[in-house]
Order: C-alpha cells, then structure tokens, then sequence
C-alpha cells in the first residue's frame, strides 16, 4: 500500500443555510452555472471510548463515484480554518491500516489495529461543486444537501463550503460576501465529523464554554491575537446555533461570554491592530450584546430572585399574575434575542470579523514601531496589557463604598475585563508562576463574584419594575419578591470591599 498522501493544510470556509434558502442558493450565479454533481457517503469511525475525538482526529472512509478514500483529519490549530488531512484511496468499504500509517491515528491506535474501531456515524450527501477564478486564487465552492445518521438519529445537512485551492484567504471572503447577497450564511466552525459527534450524545445540547487560547511566552504578539479571538469567534458561533435549537439560559450566558471575550480581545490587542478596522469592528458585538441583555437579565432574575421568593411563601392571584406577565416578557426578550441572531447583521459580524482575525497576520506596517510590537513576543505586550488593566481597575475600585450600583457594575465589567485578559495568558509567563497565578486569579474571582451578586440585585429591581409596567398591584409584589434580597446589600458591599484589598494585595504573576 502506497502510504498516504498528506495534502496542504486544508483551508475552508463553511456556512450553514437555512433549509428554504437553499433554493436561492443554487440560483446564485456561483452555483448556477458550470457544476458538477456527486452523491458521496461517508462512515466515521472510532474507537468505543471516542480516542480519536480526544486527540482531535476523525476518520472516515468516503464512497464515491464507485471508489473508496479514507481521510483522516486533525486540527492544526494554525487558524480558524486549517486541518491537516491525509487521504489514500483504498480496496473495500472498511478503514485500512496501511493507509493510515504516519498519521496521528497510527499514533493513537497503536497496535489496536483496525479492531478497535467501529462505525459511529454516517452522512449521505448530493453535493454540487464549481471551481471558481478569484483573482490569482482558485476556490472550490460546494453546495452539500443531505442527512447526517447515527442508527435512529437524524440531522438534515445544508451547508455551503468555501476550499481554498491555491491562492490566498482572501479569496474566500470575497467569493462569501457574493454568496451572502441573496441570503443569510451562518458561519460555522463545526466540522462534519464534530456534528456527528454531538448528535450521539458528545455534548449534544452543552452550552460551548472558552477553549484556551494557549499563548507561549515566545509567540508573536500578532499570532497571539489570532488564536484569541478564533477562539471568542468559535465560542460566539456555536453557542448561537445551539440556541436556535434549545433555549437554554447557560447557552445564552455564554454566548453573551462569548462575545464580552471578543471585545476584550479587542482591547487587549489594540496596541498591534490597525485603528480604523478595529474602530469600525468592535461596535458590532457590542450592538450584538445589548441585543441579549433583556433575556439573560430575565433569566437570571427568574433562576435567583422570583423563584427563591415564591419558594418561601403562598402563591396567590396576584403572585400568578406576576408570573404570567414575568413569562410574557421573557418571551418578547427571547425574540428580540432570536431575531438578531438570525439577522443579516449578525451573519456578517461574524464574517467580517473571521476575515480579519484571519488577514490581519499578513498586513504590512508602515509604521516602524507598530510592527516591531506586532512581531515581538506576546509576552511583552501581555504584561502591559495586563498591568493597564489592573492600573483601571484599582483606579475604579478604590472608592467602592460610596459608588451607587451603576458605578459598581462598571467596576465589575473591568473585574471581568482583567480576569478574561488574564486567560488568554495562562500559558504565556511559564510553570514557574503557576501557583502566584492561582492565587491571582482566586482573588480575582472572588471580587467578581461578590460585585455580581451586588449587580443581579439591582438588575432585580430593575427587571420588575419593567415587568410589572403601571400595575400598583404587581408593582407592591414584584417589591415583596425582591424585597428580601435587599437586606443583603450592606453584608455583600462589605464582602466586596475585602475582596477588593484582598485582590489588590496579591502580587501579580505577570511581574
């Protein structure tokens, strides 16, 4: 057996499409005109305790047009849209072991051999494909349309890709952008294989939480924004998608996290990034933000305030009342919160900002001083943004005793600020600060923690002042309900003022 071929790392875009705009998409002139059709399908395999998953690997044995190639995957992490592939054509319908030799599944598998594996999921596509000129690049653009299965379970698959072929990235977004003209295109960063994944239960319905962005001390301050921001942008994308499905307030929560990190980021950054396009960008999440905040506030005031209330006395009508409006703005929230995830605006903050974070490495500086901090290491330009960060929050803090509650959420917001800042750099100072680091951190969280109990207490009053509108009646009991928490205030505020000496008496790990 020929060993496999590995190929240039693979670099896609993908989009999901709603199932009623499919037909607008095949009419687009990208699709309308000079394609080819193929039926593939695909058997991904693994082992029973799903090692390949866990080393970041897939399988896959593909049928088609009377040939069998096995592929195996792994992402490379070199950017939002790289895998590293080896593909081999095979005899038969089953993996073989020859053709995988050299690849990290022969690393994984071992001796194992091919009786370790088992079929886990399968998908069975019609796919239209064109290879389009775009400029001195060559793209592939696939339509796929099909089913993803996995004994009973089922997931219809609708999905544009975007190959690069030769050439550079830019291409991509330039083919996208015309793509996206007829219809909204949700891009994703969820291989096939990860989809498979999640529909048997691999985290089907879990909320996606950060992944760390793992930035050594010695990588460039540029290469150190990218993988941060990939990292909010596919923590952004998932957990948008798997809301469309369930409406989970943890989902929701870090969606909204999400996004507070990509700001960060932003911020973190701005030292290195091009001012104009960074301007331009940043106000889209916050406008994504302020889209969700009515739910997630809504959310938390359900889970803590009214339900502990109703919990400790009798319901009445007044009370169910209360509750049936409560519901009633929930609702409305949740579809303003839908709405804008499923909106032109949000498809494009996430594309524009996937084209930046991936084309901002290749800019040229003119400025001899911005591009010496662009290259240097990202540990340079992390102790400097770390110290900003801890210098604004000492300056905002320092007077918390007297700050009313709108002062005091700004102050959290630049608690959140440094504690997000602080993980993206987990990686970055070496092992020797591990234990300074935790404890840092530590104190960072508790700070965080007391002035968020201290803001869900006044979002409380707020949400059911909202709620109860000009309604006397529902106004004396949204004050019942969140009138017990109040007593707490004077115990959290000096919770809080300890928590903030005790964090400003930490030194940091970063010095």
């Amino acid at each position: 057996m020929i060993p496999p071929l590995r190929s240039s790392p693979e670099v896609e875009l993908k989009f999901l499409v709603s199932p009623g705009d499919v037909a607008t998409i095949s009419a687009n002139p990208i699709f309308a005109h000079k394609t080819t059709q193929a039926q593939l399908q695909s058997v991904y395999y693994d082992t029973p305790n799903w090692e390949l998953r866990g080393s970041g690997v897939s399988l896959r044995v593909r049928h088609t047009e009377g040939a069998f190639i096995q592929t195996v995957k792994r992402v490379s992490g070199l950017s939002l849209f790289d895998r590293d592939e080896w593909e081999s054509t095979i005899i038969g319908k089953k993996p073989d072991r020859s053709a995988w030799a050299g690849t990290p599944v022969d690393n994984i598998l071992n001796a194992k051999g091919v009786r370790a594996l088992r079929p886990v999921f399968t998908t069975t596509l019609q796919r239209t494909t064109r290879l389009l000129s775009e400029g001195a690049s060559m793209v592939e653009a696939s339509l796929d349309r099909g089913e993803l299965t996995a004994g009973k379970l089922r997931e219809p698959i609708e999905e544009v890709e975007l190959e690069l072929k030769s050439g550079e990235a830019n291409a991509l977004f330039s083919i996208a952008r015309r793509l996206a003209t007829d219809t909204v295109l949700r891009l994703s960063f969820e291989s096939k294989a990860e989809r498979g994944y999640r529909l048997i239960g691999q985290n089907a319905l879990k909320a996606h939480k950060a992944q760390p962005a793992d930035i050594p001390g010695d990588l460039t301050a540029i290469e150190g924004f990218t993988r941060v921001a990939r990292s909010c942008l596919a923590q952004v994308s998932a957990n948008a998608e798997l809301w469309r499905r369930v409406r989970d307030p943890e989902v929701l929560h870090q969606l909204r996290v999400g996004l507070r990190r990509l700001r960060v980021a932003f911020a973190t950054f701005r030292r290195v990034l091009p001012r104009e396009r960074l301007h331009r960008l940043k106000h889209e999440p916050k406008w994504l933000g302020g889209e969700l905040d009515s739910a997630r506030d809504l959310d938390v005031f359900i889970e803590n305030a009214f339900h502990s209330a109703t919990a400790k006395g009798h319901r009445d009508v007044t009370l169910t009342a209360f509750d049936e409006r409560l519901l009633q703005t929930q609702a409305r929230a949740y579809d303003q919160a839908i709405s804008a995830l499923a909106s032109n605006r949000f498809a494009m903050l996430l594309l524009n900002c996937a084209e930046w974070v991936e084309t901002v490495p290749l800019r040229r500086d003119d400025d001899p001083l911005e591009a010496r901090l662009r290259g240097g290491a990202a540990s340079i330009l992390a102790t400097q943004a770390l110290h900003r960060f801890r210098r604004q929050l000492h300056k905002s803090a320092r007077h918390l005793a007297s700050l009313d509650p709108a002062a005091r959420h700004r102050v959290r917001i630049q608690v959140k600020k440094l504690r997000y800042a602080v993980e993206f750099f987990t990686a970055t100072f070496g092992k020797n600060t591990h234990k300074q680091r935790r404890k840092f951190i530590a104190s960072l969280d508790l700070l965080q923690d007391t002035l968020g109990e201290l803001n869900d207490m006044a979002m409380a009053r707020k949400t059911a002042l909202a709620v109860v509108g000009r309604s006397a009646q529902l106004a004396f009991r949204a004050g019942q309900v969140v009138g017990g928490s109040d007593r707490d205030e004077p115990r959290l505020l000096t919770k809080a003022l300890h928590a903030y000496k005790r964090w400003w008496n930490v030194r940091p790990f970063w010095l």
